[in-house]
């Protein structure tokens, strides 16, 4: 559905992996769906879904994609429903919202847009690139 893939996720879950999310799923995509290295894009910081719509949202303004259009955001339906629901979370957890929301496209997929309070960083978030 667009020319370029953002991975986000860290080193989290389970408790002490060694495993980097957004690298493993980045290795899947090229190896086993032949998915092309240079159309992905990966964020190895994220550490819940308010820092993975944060750094995606930089990663998008950083890379000069056009701000009045939408990405995607795909994911569990489960998860896409929280992602609706994720704007007070990320006042809460960051202090502002990092993105706005466009259309549901369907069960597993929303519109994303990435706005400008992306770029605010937290002094005392030692994990915040």
């Amino acid at each position: 559905m667009g020319p370029f893939i953002v991975l986000s996720g860290g080193k989290v879950h389970p408790y002490k992996t060694a495993y980097i999310e957004a690298i493993e799923m980045k290795k899947y995509l090229i190896n086993v769906m032949g998915v092309p290295e240079q159309a992905i894009l990966i964020d190895p910081h994220a550490r819940h879904t308010t820092t993975n719509l944060r750094n995606t949202a930089r990663i998008l303004l950083n890379y000069g994609f056009p701000k009045d259009k939408f990405a995607i955001v795909n994911s569990s339906k489960a998860h896409i429903d929280a992602v609706e629901k994720m704007a007070d979370r990320c006042i809460r957890e960051l202090g502002y919202v990092p993105y706005s929301l466009g259309k549901r496209i369907s069960d597993v997929i929303i519109e994303f847009q990435a706005k400008d309070e992306a770029f605010t960083i937290d002094p005392d978030e030692p994990l915040d690139p």
